[in-house]
């Protein structure tokens, strides 16, 4: 299966994305139009049938003799003749109780039963997306308006106005062409303005993920050809590691810590890859409201529907503005402050703090952590969020109560580990491996920085962290640290 380049799906994304909106809201105009058409139908219609009325009122003497003087009387004659040359008009006719024609648009249709034909005034009665079906439709029929003769307040026949669909359809093409060439090229213009900010946008990103492969692999003194100055402040960092990993000796502890040091660059490289995404989708949102905006404007709308495209491009640049915040604070390097920290009273507090809004879902906290000399040389504050956050989580994934445990162990190589083990709804298997990914969440209104910030507390401590889960069951996360001599 061939694999799409980033570059072809946010192509091919936009695109999709741009071309469902011009597709909706031409389908949209189109049934528009399509009622306004019929509505004009009937309006000729209308006019018509009160023109024949009209006449037939000064030629009736009697119901006796009614079908007989309409039927000779030549003005009845010359104005249902004449209706044929009005627009989307068959046929005009009167007709008898019995439905047989007196008079006709077509005088050898006098005498014979008039053809059945559905009803305009019960197709207006429709929703417009209907009424486009029934004009679209491939067999095309012929529709009636409908008015009753009169005399006396007593109806003795029906004069009927034929309107076919097919010439219905016909003035609508003709009305909308001009629409649909207009929407072709705002489509092929707003994608092309979008694959220019995008990839002008998304160029930091490219660079930093390039960059940090290029390190991952061993390339010291790689460097980051920025000139942005939302990231100078990454640039600075980045560049000042890469040139102490050039000037170290290679020596086998060194290399060691190198290899160790690569592997969490690469790990962050990985977290920081939904960052584009991010930063896509208000792009896309905005490009595609600014067009619609555009349209608005030149087609002189009301200041509220301009308004309504206004106030979306105002949210989509505060969202911009939020992912690349968050990103930043992502990326700024942390002050620490090492301190040894013990596991047990880490567990404690953290529990502690929780456990107002787990009795409220009815989650029972648990601390396990039977030797109590376990500790961790680490920044207390940023470890005792990192835990909170998974802990906050936990209890989050079970509204309907369940058990959130703390525990502690010593391990092999010199290392400790911490469980945050929960019995909620478990995390799918298809999304454990981005649970760590920057913005990546499943929490309706979740920032998806909670887990990345966990991930990046852990690597800033020299740890490696795990996630185990069973739908249904539970989640588990296991973090691993070097054990305080």
């Amino acid at each position: 299966m061939m694999r799409l380049s980033i570059r072809l799906k946010q192509i091919l994304g936009v695109t999709a994305l741009v071309g469902a909106v011009v597709v909706s809201l031409s389908v949209v105009n189109l049934a528009r139009i399509a009622r306004l058409s019929l509505e004009d139908s009937r309006a000729r219609g209308e006019l018509l049938t009160n023109l024949v009325f009209h006449r037939a009122l000064a030629v009736v003497t009697s119901r006796e003799t009614a079908y007989a003087e309409l039927a000779a009387d030549p003005g009845v004659r010359s104005i249902l003749e004449a209706s044929i040359y009005s627009e989307d008009v068959t046929h005009a006719a009167i007709v008898d109780a019995g439905l047989v024609v007196v008079a006709h648009s077509d005088p050898a249709q006098v005498g014979k039963p008039l053809a059945p034909a559905g009803s305009l005034d019960e197709l207006l009665t429709r929703n417009a997306m209907l009424q486009l079906g029934e004009i679209w439709s491939t067999r095309g029929r012929t529709l009636e308006w409908r008015a009753p003769l009169l005399l006396e307040d007593q109806a003795f026949g029906d004069i009927r106005i034929g309107i076919s669909t097919l010439l219905v359809r016909r003035s609508v093409v003709e009305a909308v062409t001009p629409a649909l060439a207009t929407a072709t090229g705002a489509l092929l213009v707003s994608v092309l303005v979008a694959i220019f900010l995008a990839q002008a946008v998304l160029r930091p990103i490219h660079v930093i993920q390039s960059s940090l492969t290029r390190l991952g692999r061993g390339e010291l003194g790689v460097t980051l050809d920025l000139q942005e100055a939302e990231v100078q402040d990454l640039r600075g960092v980045f560049d000042a590691v890469s040139a102490q990993l050039r000037r170290l000796p290679a020596g086998g502890a060194v290399r060691r810590e190198i290899a160790q040091l690569s592997k969490r660059v690469t790990a962050l490289g990985r977290l920081t890859a939904g960052v584009a995404h991010e930063v896509k989708n208000p792009l896309n949102a905005m490009t595609i409201h600014l067009e619609l905006l555009r349209a608005k404007l030149d087609g002189g709308s009301p200041a509220a529907d301009v308004r309504v495209h206004a106030d979306i491009i105002g949210h989509e640049i505060k969202r911009l503005d939020s992912v690349v915040s968050g990103f930043l604070k992502f990326a700024r390097p942390e002050d620490m402050r090492i301190e040894r920290v013990s596991l047990s009273a880490l567990a404690a507090d953290v529990a502690h703090s929780v456990r107002p809004e787990a009795d409220s879902c009815r989650v029972t906290v648990e601390t396990v952590c039977p030797d109590t000399s376990l500790a961790v040389d680490a920044d207390p504050s940023m470890l005792r969020q990192a835990l909170l956050n998974l802990a906050v989580n936990a209890v989050q994934a079970m509204p309907h109560g369940g058990t959130l445990r703390f525990a502690s162990e010593a391990a092999r190589d010199g290392r400790v580990l911490i469980r945050v083990r929960d019995t909620g709804t478990g995390i799918p298997a298809d999304q454990l491996a981005r649970v760590f990914d920057l913005y990546f969440t499943t929490k309706a209104g979740g920032s998806g920085i909670g887990l990345s910030m966990v991930f990046r507390t852990v690597q800033l401590h020299d740890g490696d962290i795990e996630v185990e889960s069973t739908p249904g069951a539970g989640t588990t996360f296991t973090i691993s640290l070097p054990r305080a001599a």
